[in-house]
C-alpha cells in the first residue's frame, strides 16, 4: 500500500484514529528492507568511531524482519532490542501509551531478546554489489572454464596416489609439494606389461633383472674349438713311429688350454642417465 496524503488543504484536515492507522500500516512497509537483508544486518551506520577502538557510532540494523535505529556506543558482545513506551494524556483525561519506542542498544538481557554484535553482517550496498557482479565472469566464460576443467580432469585422471611414476631430472630436495620421490623405483627401468606372454611379462609389477651377469657354461654357444695333433706316418715303420708290434711303448697325457677369463661379471647397463622417480602424495 502506498499512501499519498494531501495534508495541505484548507478547511482542517480530519486527523482521525483511521487516517493514523493507515500512516502506521505505510510505515511498516519498510520493514520489508529487513526481510530482504536478513536477520542481523547492518543497512548503514555502525562505523567506528574515529579515535576510539571499542565505540560504534549509531545507524540501522534488521532483526527479525524489522528494520530498527541502532543507538551505537561502546561495544559490549551483545545486543538488545530496547522498547520504551511513551504515554500521552488523551482527550479523556486518560494517561494511555500512545507511542512504543523500538531502538537497538549494546547490553544483555534474557534471551531470546539478546544477539551477539559479532554476529551481524554489513550489507554491501545495491551499487557495490553491482560492481562485484560486473567483475565477475559470465555465464558464457564459467561454461568455457567448465568444459575445459571437464577436459583437464580427464587428462588427469591417472595422474593419482599409487597410480603414476614420473622421471624428475632434480635433486630430491626440490620435488614439489603434493609428491614425493618413488623409492621402489631406484636403480630400475621400467618396461611394457604384456598381458599375452606366458612368462614374467604378463605378471604385472614384477620385479626382476640386475645390472651385471657372470657367464656359466650354459651361456655359451654351441661351438666346437678345434686342435692339430702330430700322428705317426705309417711308413714310418721301424723309425720310430707305432708299428703295431708290443715292442711299442706310450702313455695318456692329458692336455688343457690356459685359463679363457677370470669371471669378472659383464656390465649389461645401456647408456643411461640417473634421474629421481617421483609419485603423486595427494592428501
Amino acid at each position: 500500500m502506498k499512501l499519498n496524503i494531501e495534508f495541505l488543504q484548507t478547511g482542517g484536515v480530519p486527523l482521525t484514529n483511521d487516517l493514523m492507522a493507515n500512516i502506521m500500516e505505510a510505515i511498516k512497509l519498510y520493514d520489508v528492507l529487513g526481510s530482504v537483508a536478513g536477520h542481523m544486518t547492518i543497512l548503514s551506520g555502525c562505523e567506528p568511531v574515529a579515535g576510539s577502538a571499542n565505540t560504534v557510532s549509531p545507524g540501522v540494523v534488521a532483526i527479525n524482519d524489522e528494520v530498527l535505529f541502532f543507538e551505537g556506543g561502546q561495544i559490549t558482545p551483545n545486543v538488545f532490542v530496547n522498547e520504551q513506551k511513551i504515554s500521552k494524556t488523551f482527550q479523556d483525561q486518560q494517561n494511555k501509551v500512545l507511542i512504543r519506542k523500538r531502538t537497538v542498544n549494546f547490553g544483555n538481557t534474557v534471551p531470546p531478546n539478546q544477539y551477539a554484535w559479532a554476529d551481524f553482517v554489513r550489507l554491501q550496498t545495491l551499487k557495490g554489489i553491482q560492481q562485484s557482479l560486473d567483475l565477475k565472469a559470465n555465464q558464457t566464460q564459467v561454461d568455457n572454464h567448465e568444459a575445459r576443467l571437464q577436459r583437464l580432469e580427464l587428462k588427469t585422471a591417472p595422474i593419482e596416489n599409487g597410480g603414476v611414476v614420473w622421471l624428475f631430472r632434480k635433486p630430491a630436495s626440490q620435488i614439489p609439494a603434493g609428491w614425493k620421490e618413488c623409492t621402489d623405483f631406484r636403480k630400475k627401468t621400467i618396461f611394457g606389461y604384456d598381458p599375452t606372454d606366458p612368462g614374467v611379462w604378463s605378471d604385472l609389477n614384477h620385479q626382476g633383472g640386475t645390472s651385471t651377469i657372470t657367464l656359466k657354461k650354459e651361456n655359451l654357444p654351441n661351438v666346437k674349438i678345434k686342435t692339430n695333433l702330430l700322428q705317426p706316418y705309417g711308413p714310418n715303420t721301424g723309425q720310430g713311429g707305432f708299428d703295431g708290434s708290443s715292442s711299442n711303448q706310450w702313455n695318456w697325457k692329458n692336455m688343457e688350454s690356459e685359463p679363457l677369463g677370470s669371471s669378472e661379471p659383464i656390465d649389461i647397463l645401456n647408456p643411461h642417465r640417473l634421474v629421481n622417480f617421483i609419485e603423486p602424495n595427494f592428501q
